[in-house]
């Protein structure tokens, strides 16, 4: 299990940030080799988190029960939380981006 403390570390926030895209493209857009030029040798312990974490994230169901893309986000997102409460909220917002572009 990972530590509470490393869900919301600065490190991770940013990581993800760097591997979704976030603020670089207006889409989601995953990239192993954009989180290794930035963090290089640490890439290699935050992908595979990164990873898990999104998986978490994607098992949601909200895609099929919610009715438009706000209420999937936010029931995706809330599920999520139940899963790892201590996980920073600009690290769900990444996520619930993606999910929400791919299940649209």
């Amino acid at each position: 299990m990972v530590e509470m403390n490393v869900l919301n570390s600065a490190q991770l926030i940013e990581a993800v940030r760097v591997w979704t895209g976030w603020g670089q493209s207006a889409m989601p857009s995953r990239s192993d080799q954009r989180l290794a030029d930035q963090f290089g040798e640490d890439a290699t312990k935050l992908l595979p988190l990164i990873k898990s974490l999104e998986d978490d994230f994607d098992v949601s169901d909200a895609r099929l029960t919610a009715v438009n893309l706000e209420e999937m986000e936010k029931l995706a997102s809330d599920q999520f939380r139940q899963k790892h409460p201590a996980v920073a909220e600009e690290i769900v917002k990444a996520f619930a981006r993606c999910y929400t572009f791919d299940f649209k």
